[in-house]
């Protein structure tokens, strides 16, 4: 089947690239491609059932809403990251949100196109069940850079897992997080004054480059070395 050439990166990043060519044509072939600006909002917590999306270029950010306190933007992703698989199980409300970082293309997968797929090969439900699974992993790697002791091993080890590239991908010659001093304080379990000297010495040292809410990283090998440190 065809589909948009820009939708060629799920063919060799995240989880699309990890199933069968029949099931990942299937899917590209019934998405819809949707352009977001910086800090538009894809879907948020409450919205109705409304299917996957995938980020074919930009960046995205989950949006979480605690019932105490102000959303706030956790999971960062990438080119390659799908996401919205609760919905197409459960058929109820988004339980989180999802955010544009930068400008960015989505693909779009609507509920019923989902079905539609499953009706004509109900093996679809098996290469689901991977995404969240896929999904989880991330949310492992935070889990395992907020038990880091030391701040700055701490910080280094968040903006790992930021960068980290899909399976099957070259590292970009250009790693860009859309990310805030204050949300990556959020995210580290640090003070945002805290956050901004550990930033300042990486630009010294030459692993990052910051300006406001561009975070570029220039050394994997050298955050590395400070996520060993502690």
């Amino acid at each position: 089947m065809a589909w948009p050439r820009d939708l060629d990166v799920f063919c060799s990043a995240g989880w699309l690239s990890e199933t069968t060519e029949q099931f990942r044509d299937a899917v590209l072939s019934r998405c819809i491609v949707r352009e977001y600006k910086r800090n538009d909002s894809v879907y948020r917590t409450g919205d109705d059932a409304g299917g996957l999306f995938g980020l074919v270029s930009g960046g995205v950010a989950v949006e979480v809403t605690p019932e105490d306190r102000d959303p706030y933007l956790g999971l960062f992703a990438r080119p390659g990251f799908w996401i919205g698989e609760y919905t197409l199980i459960t058929r109820r409300p988004r339980v989180i949100g999802l955010r544009v970082t930068l400008d960015s293309v989505l693909a779009h997968l609507p509920l019923a196109q989902w079905d539609s797929i499953v009706a004509a090969d109900p093996a679809a439900w098996r290469w689901l069940a991977m995404l969240p699974l896929r999904n989880e992993m991330k949310l492992f790697a935070i889990a395992d850079a907020l038990l880091v002791p030391r701040a700055p091993a701490r910080v280094a080890a968040m903006l790992l897992v930021l960068a980290s590239a899909e399976q099957h991908m070259a590292p970009p010659a250009e790693i860009v997080v859309e990310i805030g001093h204050e949300e990556i304080a959020r995210i580290t379990n640090l003070s945002r004054s805290s956050v901004g000297r550990i930033l300042d010495d990486f630009a010294q040292r030459g692993l990052i480059a910051y300006k406001y809410r561009r975070l570029r990283i220039i050394s994997l090998s050298g955050l590395q070395a400070a996520r060993s440190s502690h």
